[in-house]
């Protein structure tokens, strides 16, 4: 344990045990102060109420007084509550109640019974939960005539509301005192052990190869000695360090725009070539007997070849720092290229057993089409992966509120919910993904290339996979 938080525990712990005694004597001293001033309380309402009764019965001239306690119990009931705030019981001499107002008989009249009928007084306090009760019973004996017992409770819990007040106020006096004294306490040990501290902290700093510290150093004792000496050790390490550290920084920001270029010309590669394989199976299996379809594929295939050339060159001239890849917006209907490429991946869809089913409306837009090309073959493509066999994938869009939307849909199996939630961040993939060739970059570059065209894709996970794309219109579109 640091220095100062053993000095300050020590000073800490002394408080909280003299607090706590002198809570405790206040509390006692306050209880028995109360419990004094009921009892005499009590005591005074006995004395009044005696002579009451007394004089009642004096006045009314009967022979016999304990028949005259009977008839006149009901009254004096009434005048004793009425004037002493208290309840009552008039019993006889056997502790049979005579007369009471009481809701319920204390069980101290009871137990009080016998010790009455010698001619003890009793007072008992009565404690329950939130209420303070005085509980008085006491033998009636007028002109040594023993004529019955009085039973009286009287409510004081303002006496304990009081009582509770001045302890709880005893009480956060003393934990504000505890807390300055500690807070004090614990500034001025700070103040002592802080360079010791900064020192401390500032070794620990370096030897975990953090060479960013400042020690502030004033006065010219043994540790701002020690201090002085210390900045300079950490200059010199620092200095002869830093040369390392930038090399370091700079092979590994070397390996890892390898490993991203690497996988993006990967996948650029992959799309235009999808076509490419798709039209070459069928020219090859020679599955398809129309003419024209042949024609229209070898267009397809040299077309597609065409422009796989033209990245492959692209790509050498990024590999030299000569250029980047960056495509023309044009404005233009949009549905005739989504037709062309549902055409083109019903090829790969039916190979696999799996129709493509396209509801396709016109749309004006402003777009780079080979980007958005690479992202709806993408889409596609990942639908005929992961369907379910023999389903269909639909393709529908249409215009809605100023947007181009475009909705593929394939039923599949739910996306794990730790992909689902990093789906749109690169190198994403499952670890049990049967696409060996899949790079986990797909998702990541099809929502770059939505974002330069200012638009939004999002994915719906469950049985039925729904991935939307919506895209300005050209009058929306910056």
């Amino acid at each position: 344990m640091k220095l100062k938080y053993k000095f300050t525990l020590i000073i800490t712990i002394t408080m909280i045990f003299l607090g706590l005694s002198l809570n405790i004597s206040v509390r006692k001293i306050l209880k028995s102060n109360m419990e004094d001033s009921i009892t005499n309380s009590l005591k005074e309402v006995m004395k009044s109420t005696r002579e009451s009764i007394k004089y009642t019965l004096s006045i009314r001239d009967y022979i016999f007084k304990d028949k005259a306690l009977v008839q006149e119990a009901d009254y004096l009931i009434e005048y004793i509550s009425l004037n002493y705030e208290s309840q009552i019981q008039i019993c006889d001499v056997n502790g049979n109640s005579i007369a009471t107002n009481l809701l319920e008989n204390p069980i101290e009249f009871s137990n009080n019974l016998k010790e009455v009928k010698d001619g003890k007084t009793i007072v008992n306090i009565k404690y329950n939960n939130n209420s303070l009760t005085g509980v008085l019973s006491y033998p009636l004996i007028i002109n040594k005539s023993y004529l019955g017992i009085i039973n009286l409770t009287k409510d004081y819990t303002p006496l304990l509301i009081d009582y509770k007040k001045a302890t709880n106020t005893l009480t956060l006096i003393e934990i504000f005192l505890i807390i300055f004294i500690f807070t004090i306490s614990y500034r001025l040990t700070n103040k002592i052990v802080r360079p010791i501290e900064t020192l401390t902290s500032a070794s620990k700093k370096l030897s975990e190869g953090n060479y960013d510290i400042n020690i502030n150093v004033e006065g010219n004792d043994e540790i701002s000695i020690l201090s002085k000496e210390f900045i300079n050790m950490k200059t010199k390490i620092q200095e002869q360090i830093l040369d390392i550290e930038k090399e370091k920084e700079k092979v590994e920001k070397l390996a890892l725009s390898r490993k991203i270029f690497f996988d993006t010309v990967t996948h650029e590669l992959k799309t235009p070539l999808t076509s490419i394989i798709g039209y070459s199976e069928i020219m090859i299996e020679n599955i398809v007997d129309d003419e024209e379809f042949k024609a229209r594929a070898l267009d397809r295939i040299y077309s597609e070849s065409q422009r796989l050339n033209k990245l492959v060159l692209e790509i050498i001239n990024i590999s030299k720092g000569l250029s980047s890849i960056n495509d023309e917006f044009i404005n233009m209907d949009i549905a005739p290229l989504i037709k062309a490429i549902c055409s083109d991946m019903s090829i790969k869809a039916e190979k696999y057993n799996f129709g493509i089913y396209s509801i396709i409306e016109s749309g004006s837009v402003s777009i780079k089409p080979n980007k958005i090309k690479e992202v709806l073959i993408n889409l596609l493509d990942n639908a005929i992966k992961y369907s379910i066999e023999n389903s269909t994938i639909i393709l529908n869009s249409y215009v809605c509120n100023d947007f181009y939307i475009i909705d593929v849909i394939n039923e599949s199996l739910p996306i794990p919910e730790y992909i689902f939630e990093h789906i749109f961040e690169p190198f994403v993939k499952s670890n049990d993904s049967s696409d060996l060739s899949s790079t986990g970059l797909g998702l990541y570059l099809c929502k770059e290339i939505i974002k330069d065209h200012d638009g939004i894709i999002t994915l719906d996970n469950g049985y039925e996979i729904i991935s939307t794309i919506k895209l300005p219109l050209i009058k929306n579109h910056n």
